[in-house]
């Protein structure tokens, strides 16, 4: 009876060895995929403060987050990818921000780390001229609809 308390002891220890680090965070993904609207604000030296609505169209497979940023619009205006762990998006936005009415557009290229709490993301991106944001869900229609396209 002792040898085999010991022997379930000392197999329990090394079983927990066997188990991956991200299993849990696995089982409590949170779910981003849907259509984001919200504002965005950031600081341009010489123009000030500016805000743009701005519309995100994100699809998530598992962990893997893709998507596209829609301007005021509704014209695609960048791209998104990212990674979905536990209740947090690491992501990284990519493409124009302003046109400006004497030459092209402003590109940056802005990450984030966001907490997600239900329909609502805010925070700060990570970059030169990079934006704070508010957004909310307002729905996966549109996230359906491209998928028939």
């Amino acid at each position: 009876m002792r040898w085999t308390r010991a022997f379930l002891i000392v197999l329990a220890l090394f079983s927990l060895g066997c188990v991956r680090g991200d299993w849990t965070e696995t089982l409590t993904l949170v779910d981003v995929t849907g259509t984001w609207e919200g504002r965005f604000a950031f600081y341009l030296p010489g123009r000030g403060n500016i805000e743009r609505s701005m519309r995100l169209v994100l699809q998530q497979k598992g962990q893997q987050v893709t998507g596209e940023v829609q301007g005021e619009d509704g014209a695609p205006i960048g791209s998104v990818e990212g990674l979905v762990k536990g209740d947090l998006l690491t992501w990284r936005r990519t493409g124009p921000l302003v046109k400006f009415p004497y030459g092209g557009p402003l590109v940056l290229s802005c990450n984030a780390d966001t907490p997600v709490d239900g329909d609502v993301m805010r925070g700060r991106t990570i970059g030169t001229g990079c934006p704070d944001f508010d957004l909310r869900r307002v729905g996966t229609q549109a996230i359906k609809e491209k998928q028939q396209m």
